[in-house]
């Protein structure tokens, strides 16, 4: 090994001064990202199978009528690049503070008013749409605008968020839902909002003045990439590579995610037990955002994502199998799938940082998130209407299975691309 490579491994490897100054100024904004991220509109997406039986029994409705979960993701997804822009024009701190205090007021309206189908996907709708301004993109936008060096860290702890809160969240709802009624657990959600969410949007998410990040430059090749008009990037093969991988691994989680309480169930868990696996599967959201961001900062990003999804694959592989496994077994593959729950943000947000600089984030880490609405409104129908067209979650295990296989692939594929689209493939490789 060179000299050269040899002291870039090292720069790989350790946390040296830059990373530390980013992060003694930025970690009161991480932490206040994460908060709200985790309290935020993503916990009703996280808690969503929990609703789904009690809701059922409650309204007479069909499985696939009263899942709101895809709808709100694909609303989430399509509209971020409207929240994405209104927090480039506004700031993230009122942008997201807005949105939350919205979507608080439609949950509780939610869970007063007398429901049929109409006003139940009204008022779903406008969830989707008022969540989307508080969700994500706005978050990392703030986040992403202290951070370089340490950036995957960042975002995995942002994602923390998300992935730690149904630890409590998930037995909590179960148990306001299964004492009071299922409209009670929208009470809940819009409590941890006023109580969490709000409160550390409007105290701790600031975005780093512009006049600091000037001219600031991710890596070599982002600098390069910085110059590219967005149009262009995204009329690219190589984009649309990454949104189809990254379209197939979101439907795919966000379909499992809806339906994990369901599973178990049918796989003959009672409630108590089927809870404690849908809270403990959350450890594998978890796992999936640290042990992303930090793999992601030290070592070459594409094996990380491809590992990733193979990881899943394996895991749905598992839950096509529920009958011939012991209960710790099938937890430990649905946590495998829930690792791809947990780094798909992370990934996303990583790469377009990596590969296309900040100038243009926003704009670019929307754009995939609006992409990802196909598969976050589709995964989860498809998985219900394969259930009740077989009977079981068989088959949508196995499709999950070979879609995971698939998202690997495309990601593997967009690797091989990289030295035709980069002036630098060694640094490409190695970023």
């Amino acid at each position: 090994m060179t000299q050269t490579n040899a002291s870039h491994a090292t720069d790989e490897v350790q946390y040296d001064p830059p990373e530390r100054e980013e992060w003694r100024r930025g970690w009161t904004v991480v932490l206040a990202a994460a908060l709200a991220y985790g309290a935020g509109p993503v916990l009703l997406l996280t808690t969503a199978s929990v609703f789904i039986n009690p809701t059922i029994e409650a309204t007479g409705w069909s499985r696939n009528q009263v899942l709101i979960s895809p709808l709100l993701t694909a609303i989430f997804a399509a509209f971020s690049p409207v929240a994405g822009r209104l927090a480039d024009r506004y700031g993230a701190r009122r942008v997201v503070a807005s949105g939350l205090a919205a979507y608080t007021v439609v949950l509780v309206v939610f869970a007063f008013t007398p429901l049929n189908l109409a006003t139940f996907y009204t008022l779903a709708v406008l969830m989707g749409i008022f969540g989307a301004v508080g969700y994500i993109v706005p978050i990392n936008r703030a986040v992403a605008s202290w951070f370089e060096k340490g950036a995957g860290k960042a975002f995995g702890l942002v994602g923390a968020g998300g992935a730690a809160m149904p630890l409590i969240a998930v037995p909590l709802v179960a148990f306001v839902i299964y004492t009071f009624s299922w409209k009670a657990g929208y009470l809940l959600l819009a409590g941890c909002i006023l109580v969490i969410a709000l409160p550390a949007v409007l105290i701790g998410l600031k975005t780093r003045p512009e006049d600091h990040v000037e001219g600031a430059r991710v890596s070599e090749h982002a600098s390069t990439a910085e110059d590219i008009a967005p149009r262009k990037i995204l009329m690219s093969y190589r984009f649309w590579i990454f949104a189809l991988a990254s379209v197939l691994a979101y439907g795919t989680t966000q379909g499992f995610l809806a339906h994990m309480q369901p599973i178990m169930l049918d796989g003959g868990f009672s409630v108590a037990l089927a809870t404690t696996a849908t809270t403990l599967i959350t450890v594998g959201v978890l796992i999936g955002r640290l042990g992303a961001g930090v793999l992601l900062d030290i070592v070459s990003r594409y094996p990380v994502a491809i590992g990733i999804f193979l990881i899943s694959a394996v895991g749905a592989i598992g839950l096509a199998n529920f009958a011939l496994l012991v209960p710790v077994v099938i937890i430990i593959a649905a946590m495998a799938v829930s690792v791809s729950q947990g780094a798909e943000g992370d990934i996303i947000a990583y790469f377009m940082l990596r590969d296309h600089g900040r100038k243009h984030f926003g704009t670019l880490f929307s754009a995939v998130y609006a992409v990802n609405a196909v598969g976050g409104l589709s995964g989860p129908y498809v998985f219900g209407t394969l259930r009740d067209s077989t009977g079981s979650y068989a088959v949508a295990s196995y499709v999950g299975s070979a879609l995971f296989a698939v998202a690997a692939l495309l990601m593997a594929l967009y690797w091989a691309t990289a030295r035709r689209a980069t002036p630098s493939a060694a640094l490409e490789n190695r970023a």
